[in-house]
């Protein structure tokens, strides 16, 4: 008599597997209920007039295209969208060339590296808010230090307005935000360098290769992997920060600073049009989804010629 297999079922409680899903399953609730429920409310609530009035009651029309057809026309997005792009390249190449900078400094070993290091760190660990607020206080036009400073050794004549001028609010923002940004690029970035073999230094410098030879023959083909995902994680951070724009200037003035982030926030809390402001949001999505495709399309490629 054939014996009788057992199930998919039967297999998997009699190997044991329902154990590893169950405790799986308190991070996948998480996922669920604080990552993937959110996403998804916002892409349905593009989609619909969402209004204060009918917010709670839920009785909110399917307008389809309707909230994407109104941001994309409006010029205020425009201007907020180039703003971002402005923002986000000119901070990650800052980030990047201190970052790295640092990183190559840090990588040498000397007396007090490490504290000097910790005291770099100050600036990530920081919250951003408090962040923003030292720098309101920074680039103030009559009380602020930088002013002081540059007033005092006569390199302007009167004091500037960092913050309340449209043609320097932004570059404030850019400047306190590079300043943040640093810590972090620098620590992956060192961490990437303490991870070549000291061996091929030693054969190089051997074979007679000097400083500029050595960085172009090895850190920086070592290197490149770091800096493709340290690339990606700064643009999806840079892309979507907010909470230092509202602590500094809240995206003025004549929405000079604002990004979409922000854009999206005054859609949704000051003039109350929930839809549209989902709809900024799920674009701004795409675009961090997108790059994300392509940096995973790219590093495939890479992996096959490999």
């Amino acid at each position: 008599m054939k014996e009788k297999k057992p199930g998919r079922i039967a297999l998997f409680f009699k190997r044991g597997k329902w154990v590893d899903y169950t405790f799986l399953l308190p991070a996948v609730l998480f996922i669920a209920v604080l990552m993937i429920y959110p996403i998804w409310y916002s892409i349905d609530m593009g989609f619909r007039d969402v209004t204060l009035k009918n917010f709670v009651s839920g009785d909110q029309p399917f307008v389809f295209l309707k909230n994407f057809q109104a941001v994309l026309s409006d010029r205020f997005f425009k201007n907020a969208l180039g703003n971002t792009f402005v923002f986000v390249f000119v901070c990650l190449v800052f980030h990047f060339l201190f970052g790295f900078a640092f990183a190559l400094y840090f990588n040498k070993n000397f007396k007090g590296a490490k504290w000097m290091r910790a005291l770099l760190l100050i600036a990530w660990m920081n919250p951003t808010v408090i962040t923003g607020t030292i720098f309101e206080w920074i680039l103030a036009g009559d009380i602020g230090i930088l002013n002081y400073m540059l007033t005092s050794l006569g390199i302007i004549p009167h004091a500037i307005n960092f913050l309340s001028s449209a043609q320097t609010a932004l570059g404030s923002i850019i400047f306190a935000n590079i300043w943040v940004g640093i810590p972090f690029n620098m620590i992956i970035l060192l961490s990437g360098l303490q991870g070549i073999p000291g061996e091929l230094y030693e054969s190089a410098v051997i074979d007679g290769a000097g400083a500029w030879r050595r960085f172009r023959d090895i850190t920086w083909p070592m290197m490149l992997p770091t800096i493709s995902v340290l690339f990606l994680l700064g643009f999806i951070y840079t892309f979507k920060v907010f909470d230092l724009i509202y602590a500094m200037t809240k995206g003025g003035p004549a929405n000079s600073s604002q990004i979409l982030s922000y854009y999206s926030y005054e859609k949704s809390f000051t003039m109350f049009r929930f839809g549209e402001g989902a709809a900024a949001s799920n674009i701004s999505f795409l675009i961090i989804i997108a790059l994300a495709l392509i940096y995973v399309h790219i590093s495939k490629k890479e992996d096959v010629a490999a």
